[in-house]
């Protein structure tokens, strides 16, 4: 009895043993699957915003803007033109091969991008980039993360405001966040939602809804939470005085 009685505990204890051992590794499977399946989709995002940012709209009038200067025999604002949108060009491929970006890079990438549509909307548009405590050489963020939402500010926003338009984006360190404050003095949301309406019935920005999956699948990776918020400002006459986009992103590291 004594003998069967421990090859039956043997076999039992061998039995769970092999059991947790193949859920283990089941487990270890699964996790790995997961984690392919959304480097996959990590990259289809990243795709996806590399297309939001360089699509046909952007770089019909980026063509137009060179041959209005061409017809005009204004040699040197066309090269000047040429030479700030090659770089641009190269800037967001080579930004596209990389999982983050120092906030240096990202503003001038930001910078070259209102540059050019600073030609298209002529001299009732200023903007202005600033950043305070921090150097922007030594922290990262996500690559090809702001400029949806700039491109939203100045095609939703600001396109069809009369008289002049600003738009001020901010980066500042605060409590092991990097905050993005991205203001401008636009038609605000409502209007611009009902502008849409009325030209495109049903039709929702490429962008927008690129960057938002974006946000929401680097806090599924990365298990940090980039938040988004939407301020719509209005003046003292109840209308709308533009929109504020606030991103606050964890710190991640430094380089």
């Amino acid at each position: 009895w004594f003998i069967l009685i421990a090859i039956i505990i043997i076999s039992i204890s061998l039995y769970r043993f092999d059991r947790w051992k193949t859920a283990r590794i089941n487990r270890k499977s699964s996790e790995i699957i997961e984690r392919i399946e959304l480097e996959k989709t990590a990259n289809q995002s990243r795709l996806q915003a590399l297309k939001s940012q360089m699509n046909p709209h952007f770089f019909f009038n980026a063509l137009n803007t060179v041959q209005s200067y061409i017809l005009e025999n204004d040699k040197r604002m066309a090269l000047n033109f040429l030479n700030k949108f090659s770089v641009l060009t190269r800037s967001i491929l080579e930004m596209s091969d990389r999982d983050d970006t120092t906030v240096a890079e990202e503003i001038k990438v930001l910078q070259l991008y209102l540059d050019i549509e600073k030609v298209r909307f002529g001299n009732d548009f200023e903007y202005s980039i600033e950043h305070e405590g921090f150097e922007p050489e030594m922290l990262k963020i996500p690559t090809l993360l702001l400029q949806p939402y700039v491109e939203n500010a100045m095609k939703h926003g600001l396109l069809h405001k009369e008289g002049l338009k600003r738009l001020r984006i901010s980066f500042a360190l605060t409590n092991n966040f990097i905050r993005i404050i991205i203001d401008d003095n636009g038609i605000g949301r409502q209007k611009s939602m009902e502008l849409n309406k009325i030209r495109r019935r049903g039709h929702v920005s490429f962008a927008t809804e690129a960057i938002k999956k974006r946000v929401e699948l680097l806090n599924q990776m990365n298990g940090e939470k980039i938040s988004v918020e939407y301020f719509d400002e209005t003046n003292q006459n109840g209308q709308s005085g533009g929109t504020t986009v606030v991103l606050k992103i964890p710190l991640k590291s430094q380089v």
